[in-house]
């Protein structure tokens, strides 16, 4: 590679033309107040084409220049022979002084399988903090595939990395729809992946044309927040389990009735199984005759009566 230093114009460069360029979102805010105190420390990499010039690293700080009105800059440009795939790393290269967020890996990939096989991308995995699988290429190129505002909602830390697969399959309203369901019950990355599995799992047993039921949809507009999400919780384990939900409140009297005596009752999962744990601790001898004496009286008679249903 052969390069050189010069005073370059910008109006000469292609904005346009984001071959090599991968930030996102663009630096130029970032880089404005360094350039304004301190110049310009560390000159752009550019590319010459037959008319202007192709930014290889360093748009923020040539953007953060145009908004500042500087008319010119130094930049280190290589010519235009260079090999074609050697731009794109160089620029990569440039980029790693600073963690990479998870699109602009993305954006990264998408540019990389214009130049390079995927046996020749996997080796390049671990440049962006990868293993070298191909699960990873797939990954990426689902976040690629997100709208601009969903790529926000992700870099924001509001979307959970791990539900990606799940979230691309969505046709664009559900997503939408997911989106805003997250932002009025401020779910938690744990919560979205339940929520979205357990919806998608309704939807498929249903056969509906929504992601969200109605049911679900009348509790979003509970103004107070904490009932709206603790509604929607009950109401969505309503609708997935409506026999579980049903025997459970006939036996919640029971299961307070003991709570106040400091008993803890621990049924298993869904009610799958005749059996109960029973838990609770005791100081003495006198202690333990009184809690042993409230279970021979209460028996669990309504809790076994609908276990057995």
């Amino acid at each position: 590679m052969c390069g050189f230093l010069l005073k370059v114009k910008i109006e000469k460069i292609n904005f346009k033309d984001r071959t090599y360029c991968f930030s996102f979102p663009k630096r130029d805010s970032f880089l404005l107040e360094s350039i304004q105190k301190f110049g310009l420390l560390q000159p752009p990499l550019l590319l010459l084409s037959e008319e202007n010039y192709k930014i290889v690293a360093g748009e923020g700080r040539i953007l953060a220049l145009k908004k500042l009105e500087h008319e010119e800059f130094p930049a280190l440009v290589i010519n235009a022979n260079t090999p074609s795939y050697l731009p794109l790393l160089l620029s990569l290269e440039s980029n790693l002084f600073r963690p990479l967020n998870l699109v602009e890996k993305a954006e990264f990939l998408k540019r990389a399988k214009n130049y390079f096989s995927l046996k020749e991308i996997l080796k390049l995995l671990p440049k962006l903090g990868f293993s070298q699988n191909y699960h990873w290429i797939e990954f990426l190129e689902k976040v690629d595939s997100l709208d601009e505002k969903f790529k926000i909602f992700l870099l924001e830390g509001k979307l959970n990395p791990q539900i990606i697969e799940l979230f691309t399959s969505l046709e664009k309203t559900f997503q939408e729809e997911f989106l805003k369901l997250v932002n009025e019950l401020k779910l938690s990355f744990s919560e979205q992946r339940e929520v979205l599995q357990k919806l998608l799992d309704y939807r498929k047993r249903k056969d509906l044309s929504e992601l969200l039921p109605q049911e679900l949809k009348e509790i979003l507009k509970e103004e107070d927040f904490n009932k709206r999400k603790t509604k929607f919780f009950e109401k969505l384990k309503e609708l997935l389990f409506p026999n579980y939900t049903k025997r459970l409140k006939k036996i919640e009297p029971v299961i307070q009735t003991f709570k106040k005596e400091k008993i803890e009752l621990i049924l298993s999962p869904f009610l799958e199984k005749k059996e109960i744990e029973i838990r609770f601790k005791v100081k003495n001898l006198e202690d333990l005759e009184k809690k042993v004496n409230f279970l021979k009286k209460e028996k669990l008679e309504l809790f076994f009566k609908e276990n057995a249903s």
